[in-house]
């Protein structure tokens, strides 16, 4: 079995994500949206209230970039950009695929990835693969992702 660094996503808890187990979470980017198009929130407020909590959160951690995913108790981590198109994965959206397996599908054309290993499920036949990687949470509510190695800013010395 492979070992792996885990590494604290700083300044992110559990409850700090979008559970997309919860409907009312998720219809909540939707009422800030509707607020928007009627003009009763300015699109500045609106974004930044939208990219709070209501999509994954994107951040760097170990010199690469992820996308965080909550749905229920669990975090999924995934690279933050799409490897069809380098469209934005942490603004996916979150897909049922069947058999208690989810996929996130990017804003810019679509493509859906697996979140427990990356495989695409859209288009079929693709053999591009997302990185993933694994998510520990803790009972406090931090949060933890796998790495194979250090990263290269590890070993600046200056």
């Amino acid at each position: 079995m492979d070992q792996k660094l885990f590494f604290p996503v700083p300044d992110v808890h559990i409850k700090d994500l979008l559970d997309w187990q919860n409907e009312l979470e998720r219809n909540q980017r939707q009422r800030i949206l509707l607020l928007k198009k009627q003009g009763d929130i300015h699109q500045e407020a609106a974004l930044k209230l939208l990219h709070e909590k209501c999509f994954g959160k994107s951040l760097l951690l170990n010199d690469e970039k992820i996308a965080l995913f909550r749905i229920g108790n669990s975090v999924y981590a995934i690279q933050s950009v799409c490897p069809h198109a380098g469209g934005p994965l942490h603004l996916a959206d979150i897909e049922d695929i069947g058999s208690t397996q989810v996929c996130v599908k990017c804003p810019w054309h679509k493509w859906k990835f697996r979140l427990d290993n990356g495989e695409t499920v859209f288009p079929p036949k693709s053999s591009t693969v997302a990185k993933t990687y694994p998510v520990k949470v803790e009972n406090d509510g931090r949060i933890l992702v796998g790495f194979d190695a250090f990263g290269p800013s590890a070993f600046n010395l200056e």
